[in-house]
């Protein structure tokens, strides 16, 4: 049922999904390094999620509404593995570089058939089977030659790749009644009210204060310092408002765009698609936090890149014949 992409439209969207993907990780990465509260930081881009969705469905923008006949039981389920896979990765993007919590989460298909298999007794082909070897050597090769390794961006990486891989074998039978992007708000919706009390556990004692310590500066930044991401070291209290309401509307469009291409392309390439952006927000953090990557570093990140390719290409268990799946996508 694959309707054929306007060549333009997808690139406008992938370059889209792209560019709103690095600067998340970018805008994120700054707030943790100064402002080390992940659990908060987490919380405020669930919420601005919110904020933007909120208005699409009340006036109807592009004809989407709140959907109708939602399985509330399942998709809570679905949120707590949502909300703790969103969690895990902003926790290793506070205790590491973006590269290599991007390295590690390219690990997701390891997991995928992992959960596959004790969710759904769903078995990989052989040839997906080979491919997560790769994979799994290129991300040892680039903990090990990690210069800042740390155990807690590692563990927290692998576990949003754990809940992520979860999210998506269950999310699955949910996706023939909702597209992707209203499942995606309403987990989102969800994921806040379960993780704001977790949130208030672990940080609510200190997060106030610690906020308007941090952002008690006198200096006015600009508009165009919001969109450079400029973060100085004691920001003003509204200008550090805005600065996390941007990383989080990035957080949530970045995401919007993914479903986009979704629907745009088939599982194979929209997995190449992903691949690069991986590649490409790797690049990106290595150059503006200025932590080239060793030479190992590069090599394990090809390797598991590769190997994540080949994953999205090798033909899957019970794969339907070529004469039928022309059928099928016709």
């Amino acid at each position: 049922t694959m309707a054929a992409a306007n060549p333009l439209k997808l690139a406008f969207i992938i370059t889209l999904w792209y560019v709103l993907n690095v600067q998340y990780n970018l805008y994120n990465k700054k707030i943790l390094d100064k402002f080390p509260f992940p659990y908060t930081t987490s919380l405020i881009q669930l919420g601005c999620g919110m904020l933007y969705i909120l208005p699409i469905w009340i006036l109807q923008l592009g004809g989407r509404k709140f959907p109708k006949d939602i399985n509330y039981g399942g998709v809570a389920t679905l949120s707590f593995f949502h909300g703790g896979g969103h969690y895990a990765t902003v926790l290793s993007l506070g205790a590491g570089s973006v590269a290599f919590a991007n390295v590690v989460k390219a690990g997701e298909p390891l997991c995928s058939v992992i959960m596959g298999i004790l969710i759904t007794s769903a078995y990989p082909s052989i040839p997906q089977v080979l491919t997560l070897i790769p994979i799994i050597v290129g991300v040892m090769i680039a903990s090990m030659s990690e210069p800042e390794f740390s155990m807690m961006a590692f563990a927290c990486a692998m576990l949003s790749n754990v809940l992520f891989a979860t999210r998506g074998v269950l999310s699955k039978p949910m996706m023939k009644k909702i597209s992707g992007g209203d499942l995606f708000a309403i987990n989102t919706f969800f994921a806040f009210a379960i993780m704001a009390p977790v949130t208030l556990y672990m940080e609510g004692g200190e997060v106030f204060q610690a906020w308007v310590k941090f952002a008690s500066g006198k200096t006015t930044n600009s508009f165009s310092d919001l969109l450079n991401g400029v973060l100085p070291a004691q920001p003003s209290f509204e200008y550090f408002i805005a600065y996390q309401v941007v990383c989080g509307l990035y957080y949530y469009t970045y995401n919007e765009m993914a479903f986009m291409v979704t629907d745009m392309l088939d599982a194979t390439s929209q997995s190449v698609a992903n691949t690069v952006k991986r590649v490409v927000i790797i690049v990106a953090g290595s150059v503006v936090f200025n932590k080239p990557l060793t030479t190992n570093g590069i090599l394990g990140s090809a390797v598991a890149m590769i190997g994540v390719l080949l994953y999205s290409l090798a033909p899957k268990a019970g794969a339907s014949k070529p004469a039928d799946a022309k059928a099928k996508s016709s």
